[in-house]
């Protein structure tokens, strides 16, 4: 008996460490977070703002999806938006578009020239291509306001 109330009161134990470790997990992740505020000007139509924030330069390279991209879908009208988001500290690089006809893909002509309004987190406006990942990404470090004027 007293055998399986030493199991019992460990094994207590062990569930209360754990516990208290993922709340020391999750106090720290708040803890290192930092608030980022999206301005969004120049906005022509109304439909759903897609942004796309990614740490993972691969991905983002070559369109695939990764582990390490948040993803949001927020409903707008014309003129701007503001959107505060929380995110740990690392480089970032924010895409998005205004998918006007709602069919949640970017649309562009035979050309490849997109026929929706786009932006990156890039300062410079690039012409003709798609920025790189070290033209486009900015390092999180405390609270920090981006604005992205849509092309």
């Amino acid at each position: 008996m007293k055998h399986q109330s030493v199991i019992l009161l460990a094994f207590c134990f062990l569930i209360c460490y754990t516990g208290i470790a993922q709340i020391n997990n999750i106090s720290e992740d708040v803890k290192n977070s930092y608030d980022l505020t999206l301005n969004i000007t120049n906005i022509k139509s109304k439909g759903n703002l897609m942004i796309s924030i990614m740490t993972d330069s691969l991905a983002y390279s070559s369109n695939a999806f990764s582990s390490k991209t948040k993803s949001f879908k927020e409903n707008i009208d014309k003129n701007n938006f503001t959107k505060i988001i929380s995110l740990p500290k690392d480089k970032y690089l924010i895409q998005l578009y205004i998918d006007e006809n709602l069919n949640d893909k970017m649309d562009s002509n035979f050309l490849g020239i997109p026929k929706e309004q786009y932006g990156f987190s890039s300062k410079e406006i690039i012409r003709f291509r798609k920025p790189k990942f070290d033209e486009a990404s900015f390092d999180l470090k405390n609270h920090l306001t981006i604005d992205i004027t849509l092309q």
